[in-house]
């Protein structure tokens, strides 16, 4: 069962910058700490998915554990995959966690090709819609708090 994804329009995006252009510095912060606490919920969930990996679970685990999620950002911005976080035989997150995410038709140390990914976007994917609920009640509190 296919599921639509949720998404913003250009004139919603350009609503939601001008709202956050509007907000004092307690209203920033606040909406950070909120959106910080949703990218870090989902952070759990990837890394909770890559345990249950078929293929080079450990992998896949280190991948997950190393993400970071950013603390400045206003949208609670996750990242997957550095070149300082390195594997004892030189290979890096950054060049292995396309592989370890869609598989490979080419390497046979990466799982089988898949264009839906294994644990970072069906994990994304399943809980798209309860974040995007969570982070706009959030980010209309805040506003009208603020306002």
């Amino acid at each position: 069962m296919a599921q639509d994804a949720i998404s913003y329009d250009k004139k919603e995006l350009t609503a939601i910058k001008r709202a956050f252009k509007a907000m004092d510095e307690q209203a920033l912060e606040e909406a950070k700490k909120k959106s910080n606490a949703l990218a870090d919920f989902l952070r759990g969930k990837i890394i909770t998915a890559s345990y249950g990996r078929e293929k080079a679970p450990e992998v896949a685990r280190r991948i997950a554990e190393g993400s970071k999620v950013s603390k400045s950002s206003k949208l609670g911005e996750l990242s997957i995959g550095y070149a300082s976080q390195r594997f004892s035989g030189g290979a890096t997150t950054q060049q292995l966690w396309g592989g370890m995410e869609f598989g490979s038709k080419k390497f046979s140390q990466f799982p089988t090709w898949n264009p839906q990914g294994y644990f970072i976007y069906p994990t994304l994917r399943a809980n798209q819609g309860e974040l995007v609920k969570q982070w706009e009640q959030s980010f209309s509190e805040i506003v009208k708090r603020f306002d």
